[in-house]
């Protein structure tokens, strides 16, 4: 392949370039050197032999959900265009190419009677979600996304593409399945589905005055909450958008999320200590189709720029909600957008059947995310607003998610796993990519 004749390669000059590389979030702008707009695996060996000849690093982008740099200097892979997916109703897999989302990985299984295992978002990438751990509404009844994970396909950087699973190069499907990235470009992973067509879930929407009422209570009454059965609250300060009920509109309030995989009535009796608390603006909680997960977050659908910081928490004492509330809580000012603590635990902290557990937090019982827009004129204390979130409750943090780093970690994420794991996953890098050809993204 060269740079000049290959038909999918496209230059900074080129009309195409900037939606071929443009991401969710735009708190980055990407600028590599060349984006390869795969249509094929065929594509993504021939630019991963190319860039092997160069000497080239190389980067890999989907969806653009969790930009870490600027890729200046790389040749990016976008596989976007490699979006198919097959589902296999008897043996409850689907099939699903490196670029696709999850929207559509959930149309193709909910006429099955069928879900995914997937974040609060539909439109993430399912690739770099499964891979790094993956965190979502049934996560505590079925584990993280990488426990989903029975194959992946990836072009290595010898441009050889494999199949790996726990038969075929064991290491490296270990190493995939929660190292997230740098081993080579996926072009197509296999996961399980689950039996689910429905859940009792959805948001509840309080005044942001109850807020200490409110997480003090939360914090308790989640640790009665059986594995099927999954929440987390969030402070929340919403812009005067019209799109919003006119109740929402530039309030802070507080969104309390819930799923529940068993009856409406066992829901219902779950969740009737939360709704006591305070009285609601809204309670949008009810039976629903699992086609609709995503209102249970309601999380943004629009490109934006952002600053992000999270750590997962051992437990959530007293102290820690009001080290959030002082932060974060009401009478604070502060340009978050948002502060959350999501329950982890369940199935999320059983081992999977691998060659050895690459999934980072497992042994975590919360996770703390916060979000602060990176628009004028707030792009100046953003980021210090959300990191002094994570401060405050550092006295209770051990780790992350890979999934929830943002551009602070600046791609170097082999802080996150102990030094037994980090060496495992260094090892299969160095066995994988000997010249370090995905050098700008991953562990390093």
């Amino acid at each position: 392949m060269t740079t000049s004749t290959a038909p999918a390669a496209l230059l900074p000059g080129d009309p195409a370039f900037a939606a071929a590389v443009a991401p969710f979030v735009t708190t980055l702008t990407p600028r590599p050197d060349l984006v390869v707009a795969a249509r094929s695996p065929g594509d993504v060996v021939d630019a991963v032999r190319w860039a092997g000849a160069e000497g080239r690093p190389l980067t890999v982008q989907a969806t653009g959900h969790q930009l870490l740099s600027d890729l200046a200097g790389s040749v990016l892979v976008s596989t976007r265009h490699l979006d198919a997916v097959r589902v296999d109703p008897e043996a409850r897999t689907a099939v699903v190419g490196g670029g696709a989302q999850w929207h559509q990985v959930i149309a193709a299984a909910v006429p099955h009677g069928l879900a995914p295992i997937c974040g609060s978002s539909s439109r993430v990438g399912v690739v770099g979600f499964s891979l790094g751990g993956g965190h979502g509404p049934l996560s505590r009844a079925f584990g993280t996304g990488a426990d989903q994970v029975r194959r992946v396909r990836l072009v290595t950087a010898d441009g050889v593409e494999r199949d790996v699973d726990t038969d075929r190069e064991p290491e490296l499907f270990a190493a995939l399945c929660g190292g997230k990235t740098g081993f080579g470009v996926v072009t197509e992973i296999e996961i399980a589905l689950h039996p689910v067509a429905r859940l009792y879930g959805g948001g509840i929407f309080f005044p942001g005055a109850a807020a200490p009422e409110l997480l003090h209570a939360w914090r308790e009454w989640v640790t009665t909450l059986p594995a099927d059965t999954s929440s987390s609250v969030a402070l929340l300060r919403l812009p005067p958008d019209p799109a919003l009920p006119p109740p929402l509109q530039g309030q802070f309030v507080v969104h309390l999320r819930f799923a529940h995989l068993g009856s409406a009535e066992e829901g219902a009796a779950l969740l009737a200590p939360m709704r006591a608390v305070a009285e609601p603006i809204a309670d949008m909680v009810d039976e629903m189709p699992f086609a609709a997960i995503d209102a249970i977050h309601a999380d943004p659908t629009d490109p934006m720029p952002i600053w992000d910081e999270s750590a997962t928490l051992s437990a959530l004492p007293a102290e820690a909600v009001d080290a959030l509330l002082a932060v974060a809580g009401p009478g604070v000012e502060t340009p978050l957008v948002m502060a959350e603590l999501r329950q982890l635990g369940g199935a999320i902290a059983r081992g999977p059947e691998r060659a050895f557990d690459a999934v980072a937090g497992q042994d975590a019982a919360f996770n703390l995310y916060a979000l602060a827009p990176m628009v004028p004129p707030l792009a100046g204390v953003a980021p210090a607003a959300a990191r002094g979130v994570v401060d405050a409750l550092r006295p209770w943090s051990v780790g992350g998610l890979p999934n929830f780093q943002g551009p602070a970690s600046g791609g170097r994420l082999g802080a996150l796993w102990d030094e037994e794991t980090l060496a495992r996953l260094t090892a299969v890098r160095e066995q994988y990519d000997p010249p370090a050809m995905f050098r700008t993204v991953g562990l390093r």
